[in-house]
C-alpha cells in the first residue's frame, strides 16, 4: 500500500512538473508573440513615415515640373515667331534644364506657338529679363523651408533650383515669448550671443509656452543611445526626439524653469506629473538633476527617488549610485538613475509589464507597464 502511495505521489509530482513546463512554454510563446507584434507596429510606423516623406518629395517635384512648363510656355509666347532661331535656342535650353529635375519627363521638342500679337523683328537680340523677388517673412509662423528658383533668361546662364533656409525667421528666448499662439517648430536662442536652434513649442496645453524636450508616441526612434547622442540630442523635433542635455542645461541655467511630463498607457488613459522647478547641471557635473520642485498631477511621483542630486547615466557612462551595475544597461535606456529608479521614460517602447525593460512610470499604476506616449516639456517661470 505504501509503495502504491509513493508511486501515485511520484506520478502526481511528474504531472505537476509537466504542467509547469507547459505553462512556462506558453508564457514564453506569448512573450514572443507580443514582441513580434510590437516590432511589426514599429516597422509599420517607420514605413508610414518613409512613405509620407517620399510622397511629399514627389509632390514637390511635380510642382517644380508644372511651374517649369508654365514658365516655358510664357517665355516662348512672348517671343515673336519671326525670331524663330532665338526661340528654338531658348526652347532647347529650357528642355535641358527640365531634364535635370528628378522625376520630370522631358517632352519632345515642338515649334513654339504662334504669337497672336505680331510685331516687327527687333533690331537687337531680345532676351527675357523675367525676375523673381525672393519672398521675405516677417510673421511668427512655425519654421518652414522655402524653395527659390533663379530666374531663367534666353542666355547661356541657367541655374539649378536651390533650397535655402529663410534667414528672416525670428528667434525667441523661450516659447513663452512667441506671440503667435500656435504649436509648431520655432527658433529659440538662449541669449543674444548664442546660436539659435529649433524646438517644438506647445502653445495650448497647460497655458502654452512649453519647450518639448522629449517626445515618444510610436517607437520609431531608438532611445537606447550613448552619452554623446543624449548630450547633443537626436530625432526630429516634429516627430520622436530628445532635445539634448546640453541645450536643456543652457536653458535651465539661464532662467528658472518648471517641467511637466505627460504620459498615456496603451489603453488610452492620460496622466501627467508636474514639478515646480527643474534645472540640470553641466556636462562636467554629469548633467545632474540640480533642482526638482514640488510635485503635482495625476500620474504619481516617480521622478525623484531619493534626496541625492541624481546624475544622468547612459550605456557607456555609469553615473548611478549603485556599485557594479550600470542601470542604463540593465533598463535598456538612459535616465537620472540612482540606486534604482521608479521611472524609465527612455526605455524600450513596449506594451508589456516588463521589469526592467520598458518605458515605465511606476507610480502611474504601481507597475512597470510600458507607455504608448510620453512627452517632457519645460517652461520658463
Amino acid at each position: 500500500m505504501d509503495r502504491k502511495l509513493l508511486e501515485l505521489q511520484a506520478e502526481v509530482s511528474e504531472h505537476r512538473e509537466e504542467v509547469e513546463r507547459n505553462r512556462l512554454t506558453n508564457e514564453m510563446t506569448l512573450v514572443d508573440i507580443i514582441w513580434a507584434i510590437n516590432r511589426l507596429e514599429q516597422n509599420v510606423g517607420r514605413n508610414m513615415s518613409v512613405l509620407q516623406d517620399r510622397s511629399l518629395v514627389i509632390l514637390d517635384q511635380q510642382k517644380s515640373c508644372a511651374n517649369h512648363d508654365r514658365l516655358r510656355e510664357k517665355l516662348l509666347a512672348d517671343i515673336p515667331r519671326q525670331n524663330l532661331a532665338s526661340c528654338k535656342t531658348l526652347d532647347q535650353a529650357l528642355l535641358s534644364l527640365k531634364s535635370r529635375i528628378p522625376d520630370c519627363v522631358t517632352p519632345t521638342s515642338s515649334p513654339p506657338p504662334e504669337n497672336p500679337r505680331l510685331s516687327p523683328p527687333p533690331t537687337t537680340p531680345r532676351t527675357s529679363t523675367t525676375t523673381t523677388t525672393p519672398a521675405t517673412s516677417t510673421s511668427t509662423t512655425p519654421l518652414t523651408t522655402t524653395t527659390t528658383t533663379t530666374p531663367i533668361t534666353a542666355t547661356n546662364i541657367i541655374s539649378q533650383p536651390t533650397t535655402t533656409l529663410n534667414p528672416k525667421l525670428p528667434s525667441y528666448t523661450s516659447c513663452r515669448n512667441v506671440p503667435n499662439k500656435v504649436s509648431g517648430v520655432y527658433l529659440i536662442r538662449v541669449n543674444t550671443t548664442s546660436a539659435p536652434f529649433k524646438v517644438y513649442c506647445e502653445m495650448e496645453k497647460f497655458g502654452g509656452g512649453w519647450i518639448v524636450v522629449q517626445h515618444r508616441f510610436n517607437g520609431s526612434v531608438d532611445f537606447y543611445r550613448d552619452w554623446e547622442q543624449y548630450r547633443d540630442g537626436f530625432g526630429e523635433v516634429n516627430s520622436e526626439f530628445w532635445l539634448g542635455l546640453e541645450r536643456m542645461h543652457q536653458l535651465t541655467i539661464a532662467r528658472p524653469h518648471e517641467i511637466v511630463i505627460e504620459m498615456k498607457d496603451f489603453r488610452g488613459y492620460y496622466d501627467y506629473a508636474r514639478y515646480s522647478a527643474f534645472e540640470i547641471g553641466s556636462e562636467s557635473e554629469k548633467y545632474n538633476l540640480k533642482a526638482l520642485g514640488s510635485y503635482s498631477g495625476t500620474a504619481g511621483e516617480s521622478f525623484s527617488y531619493n534626496d541625492e542630486e541624481q546624475m544622468f547615466t547612459t550605456k557607456d557612462r555609469d553615473n548611478d549610485g549603485y556599485p557594479g551595475v550600470n542601470w542604463a544597461v540593465r533598463f535598456k535606456g538612459a535616465w537620472w538613475y540612482s540606486t534604482s529608479t521608479k521611472s524609465n521614460l527612455n526605455g524600450p517602447y513596449t506594451n508589456v509589464n516588463s521589469f526592467p525593460n520598458a518605458n515605465f512610470w511606476y507610480n502611474l499604476k504601481s507597475s512597470f507597464q510600458g507607455l504608448s506616449f510620453s512627452r517632457m516639456m519645460i517652461r520658463e517661470l
